[in-house]
């Protein structure tokens, strides 16, 4: 069974490649194309010294199946999810819902209190409604013509 041998680390810039393909894999369905050289840049930037950037990777036995993170705003004591994904080959085995669980745990241990904020489709909106996240905003083709948008937060405490 793939749960027994899945292992959650910190992303370093050695997973960069395969959080790439992973990524790759869920364009145009879930992604745009555009969005390819937007998380490029972002896993660029946060491989820089970032305090509040926390990224980590899913693997199953040293192959990359997924990765995901948060960045927390200390200002406005919220978290933002930050390019969450499960690669392709590995929908629909539980793997979202593990890295899922996984950013929550992380989330209550390092910043309690914090609201958590996310952005997400109409592909996917459904998921994070399980976790107790409400939609706050809906913005019709607000990634691209047929890609809905649906901001989302879990309020502190729930």
């Amino acid at each position: 069974m793939l749960a027994e041998h899945i292992q959650l680390t910190d992303y370093t810039a050695i997973w960069k490649a395969a959080c790439m393909e992973a990524f790759v894999s869920n364009v145009p369905d879930y992604f745009t194309s555009a969005e390819i050289v937007q998380f490029e840049d972002w896993l660029d930037k946060m491989s820089e010294e970032r305090m509040y950037w926390h990224y980590y990777v899913v693997l199953s036995e040293d192959s990359l199946i997924g990765c995901g993170g948060f960045v927390y705003e200390e200002k406005l004591s919220r978290v933002t999810f930050a390019w969450g994904l499960v690669h392709r080959n590995f929908h629909k085995q539980g793997m979202g819902k593990l890295l899922l669980q996984y950013r929550l745990d992380r989330i209550r241990t390092l910043y309690p209190g914090a609201d958590i904020i996310l952005d997400t489709t109409q592909f996917s909106y459904t998921f994070f409604e399980q976790y107790g996240f409400v939609t706050v905003k809906y913005t019709e083709d607000g990634y691209t013509t047929g890609m809905h948008r649906y901001d989302m937060i879990l309020y502190a405490g729930k």
